[in-house]
């Protein structure tokens, strides 16, 4: 299967290593080929003034977009920074070979744009992982007042609930708030933010199993880990 990944801050340190990166690891090692678009600041890229950088690691193709960005940032350009990649992510996934399958993460939020949009595109199944809820933690920190902002991106939300086969919440509490948005509660796994990377794995492929795709979950290369 081609799997595309889209993760703004996708970490490949090799030290804390990210949720995604170990995931998007295992099923290369399945015999699955697996893209991710990220951004350069997450992979630690100095582009200068190219828009793109690729390398690959652990058999991950990786794609890098000159999207810079830094905690200092005013809300301004942390926004302008999230639709720059959204946009580059969107372009760049439609000159990709199809995928079956598309995992994002959030937040931010608007990175599940392109995988929407890519989603219906292709026909490929989509995995969301919600890490914590937007906007509702840019409002109860003060950063984000804006009325016509929170609508749409309030409906942004709702639109990735409806659409995605699988919503992966991070923890119960998480899960409880996206259920109460009158989403199906079948479509809503809760896999914990761990440092057991077996527990991970084990996670996803139960959300896989439970959206048919029994092939992503069980195609192994080598013997049963």
């Amino acid at each position: 299967m081609n799997i595309l990944i889209i993760s703004q801050y996708l970490d490949t340190d090799g030290k804390g290593d990210d949720r995604f990166f170990k995931l998007g690891r295992e099923l290369v090692s399945r015999g699955h080929t697996v893209t991710t678009l990220t951004s350069n600041g997450a992979v630690d890229m100095d582009l200068g003034r190219k828009k793109i950088g690729l390398f690959q690691k652990n058999g991950l193709n990786v794609i890098a977009f000159n999207v810079p960005y830094a905690s200092e940032m005013t809300g301004v350009q942390k926004a302008y920074a999230s639709l720059k990649f959204a946009r580059m992510a969107g372009m760049q996934g439609r000159s990709l070979p199809g995928p079956d399958l598309i995992m994002v993460k959030s937040p931010p939020l608007t990175a599940a744009i392109p995988a929407l949009r890519l989603s219906a595109y292709y026909g490929a199944a989509l995995v969301v992982e919600c890490r914590e809820l937007w906007p509702d933690v840019l409002i109860e920190r003060g950063h984000l007042k804006n009325a016509l902002v929170i609508k749409a991106l309030k409906r942004l939300e709702q639109d990735i609930y409806e659409k995605a086969g699988r919503i992966i919440a991070l923890d119960q509490e998480v899960a409880k708030k996206i259920k109460e948005r009158w989403v199906e509660r079948a479509k809503i796994s809760v896999i914990e933010d761990t440092e057991d990377e077996k527990a991970l794995i084990a996670g996803y492929d139960s959300a896989f199993k439970g959206m048919g795709l029994e092939k992503t979950a069980a195609q192994r290369t080598g013997s049963e880990k």
